[in-house]
């Protein structure tokens, strides 16, 4: 099941939006609406602050795109694929299909983000300063300025050099261009990362025992997120240096059963999900590959009308996300895992179902050649 869902594509680059998003969305409005607009505007009511706090927000993600979207603007200049962004907790992540080909490039990408929020700080300011000479009211100086703030503290935080912030990226093309070694830079600037994100939440929770605590709570937010991301993006480099070269044929399941389309549900679960024990089977009529059925979508479906509804009715449907060529990298298949959020493939030769790959039979193999190298 996704945890995320499109909004809108942007210079043909899909925007997600993860589910917990919402949790920073709402943490900002009730932060700005109870406590920064309260001290610029004391004069205006609760409900005027709520509505500049809701502004303010909005917009501040909107500058948080612009961010993101200088990164895979970059990329996809450099030939660099790009999946899609998501936004998530704090900020984005841009999804590309492979690592950056040389240290040059990474800093080309890195360097684009923390430049589109500066470029923005200014355009705030000095639209806040045009503002203010014309008069204008002062709950809208207080928005653009928050905007101006806001941009230069993203911009500054994001300089840090600790991976995968934008600073912790360019310090991993400088490493990367010294060492000639991608892991190790990584390792490296994962390292700052994950040290920077501890410094944060130890004065975040020296912010609470001084009795600040909502910056208390949202420096270890920060951190947490930081730490989190700092090793799954380690994980992936180390992941994506075992597995290049292996391709698909060499994991896939190759006696695939099948299920035909116009079985029923109640005959589905007893003669193959029972039977079998796999959560997924291929979908087919006639030899024709239709779609791929998961347990988890029959499961939501009311018992009493199993027998009534067949296979085809709840399957999700052949497409290019569920499909993939057994001649493929399996950091390809990997990457459309994650994409299409089933965690499965389908293999095909000539258009003909031969195999099917899952997200474990992957890790398998990666944590066996991992146990390998470290003995």
């Amino acid at each position: 099941m996704k945890r995320s869902f499109k909004l809108v594509t942007l210079f043909n680059i899909p925007i997600e939006i993860n589910y917990t998003w919402f949790i920073i969305l709402g943490l900002v409005i009730f932060t700005l609406a109870r406590g920064y607009f309260p001290a610029t505007n004391p004069e205006l009511s609760a409900p005027a602050h709520w509505l500049m706090a809701i502004i303010a927000a909005i917009l501040l993600f909107a500058s948080l795109l612009a961010h993101e979207l200088s990164h895979s603007i970059v990329a996809n200049r450099n030939d660099l694929p790009i999946h899609g962004i998501t936004l998530f907790v704090f900020g984005g992540v841009a999804h590309l299909e492979k690592e950056p080909p040389s240290p040059m490039v990474e800093f080309k990408m890195a360097i684009a983000g923390p430049a589109m929020s500066f470029s923005l700080a200014i355009i705030f300011f000095a639209l806040t300063q045009m503002l203010y000479n014309l008069g204008v009211a002062p709950y809208i100086l207080s928005i653009t300025n928050y905007l101006f703030i806001i941009n230069l503290v993203v911009g500054i935080f994001n300089l840090i050099p600790g991976f995968p912030l934008d600073g912790g990226r360019i310090f991993r093309a400088a490493l990367w261009s010294f060492m000639k070694d991608l892991k190790k830079a990584t390792g490296i600037a994962s390292a700052f990362g994950r040290g920077f994100a501890f410094f944060l939440m130890a004065v975040g929770l020296l912010e609470i025992f001084a009795g600040a605590f909502i910056s208390g709570i949202w420096l270890i937010f920060i951190g947490l997120f930081l730490q989190e991301a700092a090793e799954v993006s380690y994980r992936q480099v180390v992941m994506k240096k075992i597995l290049t070269g292996v391709n698909v044929e060499n994991l896939m399941t190759k006696s695939v059963v099948t299920v035909p389309a116009n079985l029923t549900l109640n005959k589905l679960v007893d003669e193959y999900f029972f039977r079998f024990r796999y959560t997924s089977f291929p979908v087919v009529e006639d030899d024709t590959l239709l779609g791929l059925i998961m347990l988890h979508d029959v499961k939501g479906i009311e018992r009493e009308r199993w027998p009534q509804v067949t296979a085809r009715e709840i399957m999700i449907p052949i497409s290019g996300q569920l499909l993939i060529n057994k001649k493929a990298e399996v950091t390809e298949a990997l990457a459309k895992m994650a994409n299409n959020g089933i965690g499965r493939l389908l293999v095909i030769e000539d258009s003909k179902l031969i195999g099917i790959l899952s997200q474990r039979d992957v890790m398998r193999l990666f944590e066996f050649k991992t146990e390998i190298e470290e003995e």
